[in-house]
């Protein structure tokens, strides 16, 4: 975390948490819902509209964290800002070409393992890694190899063939709380 988010947690600790206006996308894009808006409709703004500042999405990837019970935040000085997460936690994208390949979280953090991976309800690719629970970005796909042997989806990474097992819930197979509430 930024050493300044740090001292403002330090000097005023007990600032309520906020929940629900704060969404992370399955393409690891950062919306803000702002519910308190005057004509603010739920089933029209609930998505939320995307923060295209790029100081501001890179300073929320820096204090984003989770909590012990899988719940992920922002810490936005001494305010914890707690994330709708549509379909991980984590983004991955994919650097390199086949079978040399690299995933890198939408924040930034290099991955350097994969522990476990299911497919998903969608045909998306969700893996556990070292930096946490996470979904390969869809457009990044193509970039990786993944073979249909017989009944099983494969994943070759690290040199190593990583079998998906479906899942319906990437949110229980990973560990997180996708809505988090108080």
């Amino acid at each position: 975390m930024d050493e300044q988010v740090l001292r403002a947690m330090a000097r005023w600790p007990d600032v309520p948490a906020v929940w629900g206006w704060l969404r992370l996308d399955r393409r690891g894009r950062w919306l803000l819902v702002d519910r308190g808006r005057p004509g603010f409709d739920e089933g029209r703004d609930g998505a939320g509209s995307p923060i295209t500042n790029p100081q501001i999405a890179d300073f929320i990837g820096r204090n984003y964290a989770a909590d012990e019970a899988g719940r992920w935040y922002w810490q936005n000085g001494p305010q914890r800002v707690y994330v709708d997460v549509e379909a991980a936690p984590l983004v991955l994208r994919v650097v390199g070409t086949k079978p040399q390949v690299r995933l890198v979280t939408h924040t930034g953090r290099p991955v350097a393992r994969v522990d476990a991976g299911w497919l998903g309800p969608g045909g998306e690719v969700l893996l556990r890694t070292d930096a946490g629970p996470a979904v390969v970005h869809d457009l990044d796909l193509a970039a990786l190899a993944i073979d249909e042997d017989g009944v099983d989806v494969v994943l070759e990474i690290d040199g190593r063939r990583l079998r998906l097992a479906p899942t319906d819930s990437a949110a229980r197979s990973l560990g997180f709380v996708a809505t988090p509430r108080p």
